[in-house]
């Protein structure tokens, strides 16, 4: 079974917070997070893949679109996983996501803004339910990558063609996807009763999934 995990985290996430909850689904694993600062930028993925090879690579939420757009610079023996997949994070364009294009420009707003860039993002964790303590705050990125992070989600989209090698895990109340519509797009994805987007319950699925050891087993 694989050792070495690549996870490349969610918007705004702090990475050592990331980076505890792969740990915790997969104990005794080497884990790499990669946060992508320019995700537009093909030259960082291909840097960042090539400094960070692994046998199992997970991408989330924003980390999902960013592994689908760059998919083929991953090798063809690892295994890979999308969890909290986003084909494309706006409603409008019908592939599952549920934000409205206003939403995010309205984030990307109080981000230029705010003189203190840590409420906006206090908000928009309690929005999401993502209980990293308060103290990693000051771990998040800087108000510029935040800021292309935003643009990337509101600019970039992937096909369900593209997730045919992915394994895919939604949770069915991700105020963020639609479960039901993503199907039409990745019908394989396994939606998960009771979860959210919190990334710590889709990690433990896909442990499980993966017929991972774990110290609960």
């Amino acid at each position: 079974m694989a050792n070495t995990i690549t996870a490349v985290s969610g918007w705004a996430l702090p990475p050592s917070w990331f980076a505890e909850e792969v740990a915790g689904a997969f104990p005794g694993s080497r884990v790499q997070i990669i946060y992508p600062e320019t995700p537009e930028r093909p030259e960082e993925a291909e840097i960042l893949l090539c400094r960070y090879p692994a046998d199992l690579y997970i991408g989330y939420s924003l980390g999902s679109l960013w592994l689908l757009k760059y998919k083929h610079l991953l090798p063809d023996t690892c295994i890979k996983a999308l969890l909290a997949p986003i084909l494309s994070f706006l409603e409008k364009d019908g592939l599952g996501g549920t934000t409205a294009e206003t939403q995010l420009q309205y984030l990307s707003r109080s981000l230029k803004q705010g003189s203190d860039q840590s409420i906006a993002i206090k908000n928009f964790f309690i929005y999401c339910d993502l209980p990293f303590p308060e103290k990693m705050i000051e771990e998040i990125p800087d108000r510029e990558v935040l800021l292309r992070g935003l643009e990337f989600l509101l600019t970039c989209q992937a096909e369900g063609e593209d997730a045919k090698k992915f394994l895919s895990i939604v949770g069915e109340n991700d105020i963020f996807i639609n479960g039901d519509v993503l199907r039409k797009h990745i019908p394989d994805v396994d939606i998960i009763q009771g979860v959210g987007h919190a990334p710590g319950n889709l990690l433990r699925h896909l442990a499980n999934r993966l017929n991972w050891k774990s110290h609960n087993s």
